[in-house]
């Protein structure tokens, strides 16, 4: 375990040489590292010293390293405004320059998708509008008391699950069977932490509603984290190999490339795609491959080996 400190702590230091950001605070003050996580109310710095959470109210901008990031954050910021086709052009100049941007991807996917919802909204709210000077005209002379929508209610009946919010983090409560959720394997006490390529750690539960409701068979593409446990043959020589999964680092972490079928990892759960975040609770952020793979070969001597992963899932609205 000391060998792999030693080496996590010599790749940051590498890694931090070659990519720096820059996040200029609006008392003049700079700080440079890596942002490795963007939440709604604050970004994650990571230096040299570790991990720092950064209030966005306290940051003037900030200056990525790369170009796409800057597209990235251009586009995050006419979200924001909700001027989505601008927020499009902004995401797709950044998947320009680098096309394995998933995040870019999926922020223009989800433009698209809120131009698209936005439209329908404006039709709905013109009908609702010629629907209520009807019915004042009608009931004009009796008391009306409208009844407010249960949102809660909405998405159970659409995508088939409930949210249980605490201390800004969201966990799946409840899964209705053969609904949306549920044939796409999302289970109980699952952690719902994005939506269209957002972390929504720190948001309102209104504001989870409200970007997971949307017209009826339309889609909402959301990140779901979940932990697998993976029993171990205490005799296995490599553990790695007998799970029959390839891990690589790609741009947004380090991911399964493939799992073989009938093999180990195939029936308890792992997927093709998943980002593992983390191995018997080591993060596996700033862990190089191979001792990633040590880690999970010298679990020989526990019961199981938990991957905590993190899987995005397009659910249809029903």
């Amino acid at each position: 375990m000391r060998y792999i400190v030693i080496v996590a702590v010599f790749i940051f230091i590498v890694t931090a040489s070659l990519f720096a950001d820059t996040i200029i605070m609006k008392n003049g003050e700079k700080a440079k590292g890596l942002v490795v996580d963007e939440y709604v109310d604050r970004i994650t710095l990571s230096t040299i010293d570790g991990e720092n959470d950064i209030l966005r109210e306290d940051i003037d901008r900030i200056e990525y390293d790369t170009p796409e990031q800057n597209f990235m954050q251009l586009g995050r910021q006419y979200d924001a405004k909700g001027w989505y086709d601008k927020a499009a052009f902004y995401y797709k100049k950044a998947m320009e320059l680098n096309p394995s941007y998933k995040e870019a991807r999926e922020g223009y996917l989800a433009s698209h998708a809120k131009m698209w919802r936005h439209e329908e909204r404006r039709t709905k709210k013109e009908l609702e509008r010629q629907s209520m000077v009807m019915d004042w005209w009608r009931n004009r002379n009796k008391e009306t008391s409208p009844t407010p929508k249960d949102k809660e209610l909405a998405l159970k009946n659409t995508i088939g699950l409930s949210l249980v919010g605490e201390q800004g983090l969201f966990a799946i409560g409840e899964v209705v069977a053969n609904s949306s959720a549920d044939k796409a394997g999302i289970k109980k006490r699952d952690l719902l932490v994005g939506i269209w390529g957002k972390l929504i750690r720190y948001w309102s539960t209104e504001e989870i509603l409200e970007e997971l409701l949307g017209p009826k068979y339309s889609e909402v593409r959301v990140l779901i984290e979940k932990e697998i446990r993976v029993p171990v043959d205490k005799s296995s020589k490599d553990l790695y190999k007998d799970l029959g999964i390839s891990l690589v680092f790609e741009y947004e972490g380090l991911v399964i490339k493939d799992v073989a079928s009938g093999q180990k990892g195939d029936s308890l759960g792992l997927k093709k795609g998943d980002f593992v975040i983390a191995v018997d609770k080591n993060m596996t952020r700033y862990l190089p491959l191979d001792s990633i793979i040590a880690l999970i070969n010298s679990a020989g001597n526990n019961e199981g080996i938990v991957f905590t992963v993190r899987r995005n899932i397009n659910l249809r609205r029903e």
